[in-house]
């Protein structure tokens, strides 16, 4: 009996573990060359998790940093946790280099990170 209980409650809990707290519901963006006519809203299905798989290979750090120029562009994602609650917003800034990669500061974490080339490029390519 008691490896029965012990069997079930280890499948209870990995179904548990398996349960997607968060889901990225849409992602809203402004560029910041002077333009604004240049922002938008993606709230395709498709184009949002790509932005969304693209934004877990980040390789974060915790730091405050403080760039020397203008970011390039600004995101800010829109999770859902609830239906009945409102969405969870995290925002991002974003500098395109030269050598096409990308850094991303988060302000309200104080966290800082990178996408490598290919990456960044694919993440251009999702937004325009």
């Amino acid at each position: 009996m008691k490896k029965w209980l012990v069997l079930v409650f280890f499948v209870m809990m990995s179904l548990a573990g398996c349960n997607e707290d968060e889901k990225l519901v849409r992602v809203d963006y402004q560029l910041s060359d002077m333009q604004t006519d240049d922002d938008g809203i993606i709230a395709d299905e498709d184009q949002v998790k790509g932005i969304g798989a693209l934004f877990e290979k980040v390789k974060w750090e915790n730091a405050k940093v403080e760039m020397s120029r203008k970011e390039d562009m600004t995101l800010t994602l829109f999770y859902l946790y609830d239906p009945n609650m409102p969405e969870r917003l995290e925002k991002y800034k974003i500098w395109f280099h030269d050598d096409r990669s990308a850094e991303f500061v988060d302000a309200t974490n104080h966290r800082y990170g990178k996408l490598s080339r290919e990456d960044a490029e694919k993440l251009k390519k999702q937004i325009k």
